[in-house]
């Protein structure tokens, strides 16, 4: 991992100022995967996700530049996080009460710095201090393994 890594926690009312810097890195993290991953798609999302309550961001910093970052909520009662999820399962599995479970909804470096440990130093910054008793994250099929 790099030695000057920094790493810093955000509330959904302290990212509007790096809220271009965040849409950036995803745009780089997903340059060619295709279509979906789009900036107007990602800005609505991230928008979305942020109104959540319990809703943190991590971000990594290497020399002042945005490296990466992680983000998350709590899962909220009614949510549909869970609306596809392949039987069987525990009877309860998929109950929520905002409090339960915490979803890692993005966890995102770029390119050039992947394979430095910096991920799992988002992940861990990130789920460490969550108070929720299970955390969830959702990966693509085709995601290779850092």
């Amino acid at each position: 991992m790099k030695d000057n890594l920094i790493l810093d926690r955000h509330r959904a009312d302290e990212v509007n100022d790096i809220l271009d810097d965040l849409v950036e890195v995803y745009l780089d993290a997903h340059s060619g995967d295709g279509e979906f991953y789009n900036e107007s798609r990602y800005r609505q999302q991230l928008a979305g996700h942020m109104k959540v309550a319990g809703w943190e961001l991590v971000t990594a910093r290497i020399d002042g530049r945005l490296a990466g970052y992680a983000y998350g909520f709590p899962l909220p009662a009614g949510t549909r996080w869970w609306s596809g999820i392949e039987e069987p399962y525990p009877a309860g599995f998929t109950e929520e009460d905002g409090r339960r479970t915490f979803a890692l909804s993005e966890l995102l470096v770029r390119p050039a710095w992947q394979r430095q440990g910096i991920a799992r130093a988002l992940h861990d910054e990130l789920v460490d201090a969550r108070p929720e008793s299970r955390m969830t994250l959702l990966a693509r099929h085709d995601n290779a393994p850092a």
